[in-house]
């Protein structure tokens, strides 16, 4: 019996020394420790690179040159499409989009100083203030403030000529108008206040109107005649030129009266004391004549070869064309300049005088 437990020991014994002798080889072998490796950055150096040095025999492109403006000779003051426009001293005034703009004159950027409502007429202006009619009304705007004033209220008005104590006014004599009651000449105090009628002749009468500091002077289109009325109290008008039926647009300056008839293709001169009559302007063909410091200006031509801009100059004998293909032009005068706009074209241009 201890025999057989000594053999059945043994058995076992080699069996797990087999088995240990198998096994120890399955185990991984631990790898031995890598050495720390310590880099050192060098530090970056900045690299500059060098610039070519221009070429001294090669010259810099230039500039593009300006387009030059639409019309020859001028310098275009404002890029509205407006068909009215008034002129002050360094402003334009129009009406756009509701509201009055004032527009520097150097083409800078314009200011909204009032509202207005549709189209604006007869903008007239001094150096005090600018005088326009507008939806049935005589408005005021004094330059450098913003917001307008009524002059005078519901009237159909055609604002013609200030002083510098009166807006001069025409109501239209023309039958079938709202506002059109009592027509004639109107002058009313700057400031506003009760309009006075200085001057009415016949029914259906149009009148057209200049002031200067020898008095009031008034074309009529129905009976071909001019009169000058005093600005003293109680006054009444002096016919001074007859026999020009159809004026339509009239001027006055230091010495003379420049008038255009629409039965005529003649501007017409005539000194203020009197004497002949004489055409200075033939083939004129658009109701407009402006008189400023001895210059008088006008349009001749017609639509379809394009209408032209004349200028006589003081003392000249002879008119000269400013612009030429203008299409159905407009323009204001004054001390600094000449203003032209055309119906179907943008910009207001401007000749300097």
């Amino acid at each position: 019996m201890k025999k057989f437990l000594l053999i059945v020991i043994g058995t076992v014994g080699v069996g797990l020394a087999i088995r240990f002798t198998l096994n120890r080889h399955d185990k991984p072998k631990a790898k031995p420790a890598q050495p720390t490796v310590e880099t050192k950055q060098e530090p970056t150096k900045s690299v500059e690179i060098e610039k070519p040095k221009p070429d001294p025999d090669v010259k810099p492109a230039p500039e593009p040159e300006p387009e030059p403006p639409r019309i020859k000779g001028t310098t275009l003051v404002s890029d509205t499409s407006v068909r009215e426009f008034g002129v002050a001293p360094g402003l334009l005034y129009y009406c756009e989009g509701g509201s009055v703009m004032a527009a520097p004159k150097t083409g800078g950027t314009p200011k909204r100083v009032a509202e207005c409502d549709g189209q604006v007429f007869d903008w007239i202006a001094d150096a005090q203030a600018v005088f326009y009619c507008n939806d049935n009304k005589l408005m005021r705007i004094t330059h450098g403030t913003d917001g307008s004033h009524v002059v005078v209220d519901n009237v159909l008005c055609i604002m013609e000529a200030v002083d510098s104590k009166y807006a001069y006014y025409v109501v239209p004599g023309f039958e079938g108008e709202e506002f059109a009651k009592n027509p004639g000449v109107y002058r009313v105090d700057r400031a506003g206040g009760t309009p006075e009628r200085i001057h009415a002749t016949r029914p259906k009468e149009q009148f057209m109107v200049a002031a200067d500091s020898d008095g009031v002077w008034i074309g009529a289109w129905s009976a071909g005649t001019i009169a000058k009325l005093a600005k003293t109290a109680g006054a009444k008008a002096r016919t001074v030129v007859t026999g020009q039926k159809g004026i339509v647009a009239l001027a006055v300056d230091a010495t003379s009266l420049y008038w255009f008839s629409e039965n005529t293709t003649e501007l017409r001169r005539r000194k203020k004391s009197g004497g002949a009559i004489e055409a200075i302007g033939h083939g004129v063909s658009i109701e407009e004549v402006h008189a400023v410091g001895g210059s008088v200006y006008w349009f001749e031509g017609d639509a379809d070869k394009g209408e032209r801009l004349m200028h006589l100059a003081p003392g000249a004998t002879k008119a000269v064309t400013l612009a030429e293909g203008l299409r159905g032009p407009s323009m204001r005068v004054d001390s600094e300049g000449v203003y032209v706009n055309e119906l179907d074209r943008d910009g207001i241009f401007m000749f300097k005088r």
